[in-house]
């Protein structure tokens, strides 16, 4: 039998991709760490890491047993927040911006309304500006969305490097003078960023596809009607990250995602529960993009 002790420690270390900062975040000493990895890796009876002095790699058999540890792993924790958590009720109205809403949000509402299951969730996805707007008028108790400039209160989530994005079959469109654009209607802020970074380049550009919707714009990118920018984090299934260089385009800002809450909302048990699970699970997702 596997000790899910081990597991956590062998999941720990990939995060990290360090024994060192594996150790302080266990709290343990890098030759206990090491010892645990020795243990699991004689349980089962194969080899998964590879160490040297800078890197932690993953064997194949580790690329294997990394799949069932985080999901043992998930499930211990997901457990233990259920049982531990205080009976939190109640409605909450939440606002995203749709690039969040249809990459990191599912995973995180999911886990979140396995250990809330007396929490209402109501979700409206639109433009960032709007939802901040609507948040402010008192509509929404929270808004994941992106600001340039952070309200008093808001919290920071995330800085995503903008990048050019174009059809597979399109690689040469960014050379196209002026440049075709795809992008979402004012009052975006990707839309604004992009066509401020042009003019500061003094790169002639035209809007050739607008759409509210992000299966819109990437409609219009497959169809060759221009090239569009998306966080990279956030970029739509089908369409290819461009080298900004060969293409002779400029690189482009990172997109901040921010969390604000209504005011008044303090408190709140079920506003307050939604929020720490936000964070916590952002934290667990960025981790996991190693390997």
């Amino acid at each position: 039998m596997i000790d899910t002790t081990l597991l956590e420690s062998f999941l720990t270390v990939v995060e990290e991709a360090s024994f060192t900062q594996a150790a302080d975040r266990l709290g343990l000493t890098q030759s206990s760490v090491s010892q645990q990895i020795k243990r699991l890796e004689n349980q089962i009876g194969r080899r998964l890491l590879q160490r040297s002095t800078h890197k932690v790699t993953l064997l194949p058999d580790g690329e294997r047993l990394l799949v069932h540890a985080r999901r043992i792993c998930g499930a211990i924790q997901d457990a233990e927040r259920e049982f531990s958590a205080p009976g939190v009720s109640g409605f909450v109205h939440m606002g995203v911006a749709e690039d969040f809403a249809t990459s990191r949000l599912p995973d995180i509402l999911r886990r979140f309304r396995r250990i809330y299951p007396d929490v209402t969730l109501q979700i409206e996805i639109g433009l960032s500006v709007n939802l901040l707007q609507k948040l402010h008028e008192g509509v929404f108790d929270i808004v994941l969305a992106k600001a340039r400039q952070s309200a008093k209160g808001a919290e920071p989530l995330l800085d995503d490097p903008l990048v050019w994005v174009a059809a597979p079959e399109e690689p040469e469109i960014g050379t196209l003078r002026p440049l075709p654009l795809a992008l979402h209607p004012e009052p975006s802020i990707s839309r604004a960023m992009v066509m401020e970074t042009l003019e500061q380049c003094a790169i002639p550009f035209r809007i050739a596809h607008t759409s509210l919707s992000i299966t819109g714009l990437r409609a219009g990118v497959l169809a060759g009607l221009g090239l569009s920018v998306f966080g990279r984090s956030f970029v739509p299934e089908g369409l290819e990250v461009l080298d900004h260089e060969a293409a002779g385009l400029p690189p482009l800002p990172a997109l901040p995602f921010i969390l604000e809450k209504q005011k008044g909302s303090e408190g709140k048990a079920a506003v307050d529960a939604l929020i720490k699970a936000i964070h916590e699970n952002l934290a667990l997702l960025d981790r996991r993009r190693f390997p």
